[in-house]
């Protein structure tokens, strides 16, 4: 082995243990937050209310929760596609798969792109282009989120749904944040000389501020701004692929957050319509979402409780938050997790007996680094 294969080698064991690290570290946060979640409950009760849940209103619970990965396969084999590959759909569900999986057992969910990047390229996906893929579903995740973010804080301003200190705080900090996050990607598509004048405020800033490691922040600066470049020309190049994108997240944002609503009904309750249910949820959304702890471990029982422990009365809050996180997420963990080990395994297999599966339509890069349109 050359000097460049082993520090490969090196590098792929270093992030190997990094992830077993991870997971080991998430199970023990999960350990942690069940038993805090039945604290002081009657075991008894909270386990007759889960055996009792009406398991077709479970089913349907799980369906909507499984429309997420969906959606998401949907989407990234959307934009491949346009780039000239013949992604399969359990390629592009591979890839769904494998995100969500390592997004929720790591911080901030930094584990899932590379891992996902990395699985692309075994596949002959060119690096620039499963990044531009990527950046896609994020970025309509987003927006389709944002919409849903606006309609809830409609109902708060008005006094329609009413929260605590602690849970309007939580709810401005992420409602801002995604905020920033479009307005960022809409200057850079509207105005470039608005954007110059801004990053190179930020810029100055950085450089004024006793900030340590700027030139890192700075690169990290470049990079953020070389992504959202890369998201106008992809929106610019094919606004109808950017419609159908954006339509699918919408699909998967209102599966994945009418789950409480299934619930609701599971669990034999009765009185608080769909569109409440939906709300709440979207406000529970807002305040975990962009908190860096995996899967929102902890904030997302917390807040469920604040949001939710008034709508349930006839059984205990405790059996409610374990059903309704069993479904919405430890399920999809698991789910992800099985289906992405199977997955890659019968795609590599596949991958081998029929040789180069994919064809690029373009040149990759033209010297700078951005994809040619």
């Amino acid at each position: 082995m050359n000097l460049e294969g082993l520090k490969k080698s090196m590098k792929r064991q270093e992030g190997q243990r990094s992830v077993k690290k991870y997971i080991v570290l998430f199970i023990l946060l999960v350990i942690v937050v069940i038993f805090i979640v039945l604290k002081g409950a009657d075991i008894e009760s909270v386990w007759n209310a889960m055996k009792n849940a009406d398991p077709k209103w479970l089913t349907a619970g799980l369906g909507l929760a499984a429309v997420f990965n969906i959606a998401e396969g949907i989407n990234l084999r959307k934009v491949l596609v346009s780039f000239g590959y013949r992604v399969s759909f359990k390629e592009a569900m591979k890839y769904a798969y494998i995100g969500y999986f390592f997004s929720s057992v790591t911080p901030s969910a930094t584990g899932g792109q590379p891992l996902q990047l990395y699985a692309m390229s075994k596949d002959k996906i060119h690096v620039a282009h499963g990044t531009m893929a990527l950046l896609t579903e994020l970025t309509s995740f987003q927006i389709a989120a944002f919409l849903m973010e606006n309609i809830a804080a409609f109902w708060i301003l008005t006094g329609r749904i009413h929260l605590n200190k602690i849970m309007l705080i939580l709810a401005l900090v992420g409602y801002i944040m995604n905020l920033v996050f479009i307005a960022a990607l809409m200057i850079v598509i509207v105005s470039d000389r608005l954007k110059r004048k801004i990053v190179k405020g930020i810029r100055f800033l950085v450089m004024k501020l006793p900030f340590r490691h700027k030139e890192k922040m700075e690169s990290k600066i470049n990079d953020i701004l070389h992504d959202f470049e890369n998201c106008k020309d992809f929106f610019k190049k094919d606004p109808n692929l950017t419609l159908q994108v954006i339509g699918v997240s919408l699909v998967q944002i209102i599966c994945w957050f009418s789950v409480p609503w299934a619930v609701y009904h599971a669990m034999g309750e009765t009185g608080s319509t769909f569109g409440s249910l939906f709300l709440h949820q979207i406000i529970l959304y807002m305040t975990t979402a962009l908190l860096p702890f995996p899967g929102a471990e902890g904030i997302s029982e917390f807040s469920f409780v604040k949001l939710f422990a008034g709508m349930f009365s006839s059984v205990p809050v405790a059996a409610v938050v374990l059903v309704n996180r069993g479904i919405s997420f430890y399920f999809l963990l698991i789910l992800s997790g099985i289906l992405g080990v199977v997955l890659g395994r019968f795609n590599g297999r596949s991958a081998d007996q029929s040789g180069t599966k994919y064809k690029l339509q373009q040149e990759t890069e033209n010297g700078t680094g951005k994809i040619l349109t």
